[in-house]
């Protein structure tokens, strides 16, 4: 039985190929837009929340090794839900985890899809302004290195290249746009 969703691909089976306890990978037998058969891959992971760490004119961003580049990624301080946990309790969970900072405000700023070709959740996006020191230890598989950057600076090197997260780079022009608006 076809099953047509909004994007006009219709699922026909999944069949789970690999599971752990961070991702899901599934295999869907499809019917693509065109009307073409085919196998489609999906990575379902929980949800995600990222956030920017703003302190003064400085954001904080997390440096951290990451397996699929093979190097130390800049990034927002970013992580994924506990069960139970909602979006804001995890951007608060992880900005001390990986920052050691709570925000005293906290402001959405939408969701990111990292690759919506393969990858299922959103990133939710936060801001956090008004920071103090509130340390929590970090993951045990973790090695951190909290960076302060000038926010003009965090923008451009997101056009530069010295940031290449995707994610990284939509927060923070959100969050630009946020605290240039003055709703924060």
């Amino acid at each position: 039985m076809k099953r047509f969703i909004p994007g006009g691909y219709a699922r026909l089976a999944k069949r789970i190929v690999y599971e752990n306890a961070w991702l899901r990978f599934e295999a869907h037998d499809i019917v693509h837009p065109t009307g073409t058969p085919g196998v489609h891959g999906v990575v379902v992971t929980p949800r995600a929340s990222a956030v920017v760490l703003v302190d003064g004119d400085v954001v904080l961003l997390a440096r951290q090794p990451r397996f699929a580049v093979d190097r130390a990624v800049l990034e927002t301080i970013k992580g994924g839900r506990h069960a139970g946990e909602d979006g804001l309790a995890c951007a608060q969970r992880e900005s001390r985890e990986e920052a050691g900072v709570v925000a005293a405000r906290w402001f959405p700023l939408g969701v990111a899809y990292e690759i919506p070709s393969i990858v299922q959740e959103p990133v939710e996006l936060y801001l956090g302004v008004g920071l103090t020191p509130a340390p929590l230890a970090p993951e045990e598989v973790e090695r951190i290195e909290v960076v302060r950057m000038g926010f003009d600076d965090a923008l451009d090197a997101c056009v530069d290249g010295r940031i290449d997260d995707a994610v990284t780079a939509l927060a923070l022009l959100r969050a630009r746009h946020a605290l240039s608006a003055g709703s924060c």
